[in-house]
């Protein structure tokens, strides 16, 4: 099972039943990033953040539902270390 990164409480798998469900947690995908320019035919560069060295990080609801570590969460798509610290 994995873990909640901010209170380290097991994270059940979501469970269906018939017409409703139950969740416990959420993953968020994430890991290290480089970033990455790339040159067209016509020189506009692009640039782009690659994802490499992905982990997944979970977190319970119970954590989920403070604020501070929800508008984290939802708005700045924290690294691992990042997510860690939240609970703390």
């Amino acid at each position: 099972m994995p873990r909640c990164s901010c209170c380290q409480r097991e994270v059940q798998a979501t469970t269906h039943h018939g017409d409703s469900y139950r969740v416990d947690g959420y993953r968020l995908h994430t890991g290290k990033t480089k970033r990455i320019q790339t040159a067209a035919d016509n020189s506009d560069k692009t640039e782009y953040l690659q994802l490499y060295d992905p982990r997944d990080v979970f977190v319970c609801v119970d954590c989920f539902a403070r604020d501070e570590i929800r508008n984290v969460w939802l708005h700045t798509f924290p690294d691992i270390e990042q997510a860690a610290q939240l609970g703390r």
